[in-house]
């Protein structure tokens, strides 16, 4: 299979496995809440998120170990590929076992000496929570370097059934709360454990049969100071970028838990699960041409890698966009047809949240230009520091006896602001021209846009019934995709379109 046609292929896997995980995703998040109430959601989504620092790492990790991999195909180099592997292997389980005991060590902290506003009666469930969760990130630990192997031999459409296989088994365990009258919370919570083993497993087991760089139990004879002190190196300024993302989206959290409970933390819940659910369709694109954007750069062919960065910023926008307008458009019809019980303000922050991730999605494909050139350090302070900024800003906002909207404001101004200052570092590092930059993805990008917005508001203006949002939807995925094509694709790219489609 030639690049273009898995490109192709892969970003249709990404994109297929995304629409059905989400769908799967958004109405377990029903059962669920309707399962635990609001006030325990709360709670899960808290406890939860203290612990998903970890996850952040592991992204870290994926993140290192891929671009390594990636950048050693193409060189080219199998007996680098294998010790890449091997000492990422090696790191998961060293960092995965000292981090989950740095997180057992924080329990007193995080539970008996009132860090978090959580009743009483809650407390002893929302430490089995808390364990079980860690435990689940622990499966996790050990899953990326196979996810990351995967990745970089460009398997995408094996890593998607499995992400099915995951979102089908959510949806049909969380009907097990509906079993037990009590302690439904810690049931949960070791639902989604087991369905990381069983993601662990699934991953390990493929990348064993497959790939003869892949090992299922960790030697220290693979043990190699240069490459391991390489990998570090890398994942320590990935971590931190992961950190700061984890300030940011956890610090909102508990900023909230403070100044009004744990029912805005449901709303707040809510609007960070519509927020994921439409992170991974930028995922899909960025899962897909990262491999190809790392081994352009390994080649030495920059201007591949530029160029394949900048439609990664085009399309992650505009796949983006097909489902992010009509749904701040359609956003409180949608969470009552979603949910039973929509929480105060859950329609407020899912609107922020959605406009943040199209701010960042402009200038998404950067990010795997920059990791690609390999010179992070002061990329990812600037970028992912301003992120991180958000947090202290709405803090003493709410300090100062402002809205909850007008805190919440302050993420989607940050997001905008680190995604501007990605443009300039990688015009002085990476040789990208500005008005390359205008000309591929800003001018693309806006007529598409713009017809989007016309077709949402003319949607929701000269209709009114129940179920609107499906026709919003509908509308939009015609007209968008439609602009698309004539507008933002490239004559090329509309010609290759045109040849997937007859060869189909």
């Amino acid at each position: 299979m030639n690049p273009s046609t898995r490109l192709v292929v892969n970003t249709i896997a990404q994109n297929v496995r995304t629409i059905i995980n989400v769908v799967l995703s958004l109405y377990s998040t029903r059962i669920v809440m309707h399962a635990l109430g609001l006030s325990d959601y709360g709670i899960y989504m808290l406890v939860a998120g203290i612990v998903t620092l970890l996850p952040y790492l592991v992204n870290a990790l994926i993140t290192t170990t891929q671009r390594h991999l990636s950048f050693a195909f193409g060189h080219n180099d199998v007996s680098e590929v294998k010790l890449i592997f091997a000492n990422s292997y090696l790191l998961h389980w060293l960092f995965g076992g000292l981090l989950a005991l740095l997180a057992i060590s924080l329990v007193s902290f995080v539970f008996d000496y009132g860090f978090l506003n959580i009743e009483p009666v809650k407390v002893l469930e929302s430490k089995y929570v808390y364990f079980l969760v860690l435990t689940a990130v622990f499966f996790t630990f050990i899953t990326a370097p196979f996810r990351s192997l995967l990745i970089a031999h460009e398997n995408i459409v094996y890593i998607s059934i499995v992400d099915v296989l995951d979102g089908v088994l959510k949806l049909a365990l969380v009907f097990c709360l509906f079993l037990v009258e009590e302690w439904r919370l810690p049931l949960y919570a070791l639902i989604i454990a087991a369905i990381q083993l069983f993601n662990l497993l699934m991953l390990a087991g493929y990348g064993k049969l497959h790939y003869p760089e892949c090992i299922l139990m960790p030697n220290i004879k693979f043990f190699k100071k240069a490459v391991t002190k390489k990998i570090i190196g890398f994942a320590t300024w990935t971590f931190y970028g992961t950190l700061c993302i984890y300030i940011r989206n956890q610090g909102f959290a508990v900023a909230l838990n403070r100044f009004f409970g744990t029912v805005i933390n449901a709303a707040y819940g809510v609007a960070t699960q519509v927020f994921s659910s439409t992170m991974f369709l930028s995922e899909a694109i960025v899962n897909a041409v990262r491999p190809q954007v790392v081994m352009a750069e390994g080649s030495g062919n920059r201007q591949l890698m530029l160029d394949l960065a900048l439609k990664a910023c085009k399309y992650c926008f505009l796949i983006s966009a097909l489902c992010i307008i009509p749904l701040i458009f359609e956003v409180g019809p949608v969470l009552r047809f979603w949910l039973d019980n929509v929480p105060p303000y859950a329609d407020v922050f899912c609107r922020i949240l959605l406009l943040s991730v199209l701010c960042d999605q402009i200038t998404i494909g950067l990010n795997i230009a920059n990791t690609a050139i390999g010179k992070i350090r002061n990329f990812t302070i600037l970028v992912f520091t301003t992120k991180a900024l958000s947090v202290p800003v709405s803090y003493y906002l709410l300090v100062c006896g402002e809205s909850v909207e007008t805190a919440m404001l302050a993420f989607l101004v940050f997001e905008l602001l680190s995604g501007i200052i990605r443009v300039p570092y990688l015009m002085h590092n990476g040789g990208m021209r500005f008005f390359c930059f205008i000309r591929e993805v800003i001018a693309r990008i806006i007529p598409s846009t713009m017809v989007m917005c016309a077709v949402c508001y003319a949607s929701c203006h000269l209709f009114s019934f129940d179920m609107r949002f499906l026709v919003t939807g509908l509308l939009n995925a015609v007209f968008g995709i439609t602009a698309i094509f004539l507008f933002s694709a490239t004559e090329q790219e509309r010609n290759k379109i045109k040849n997937l489609i007859l060869n189909i």
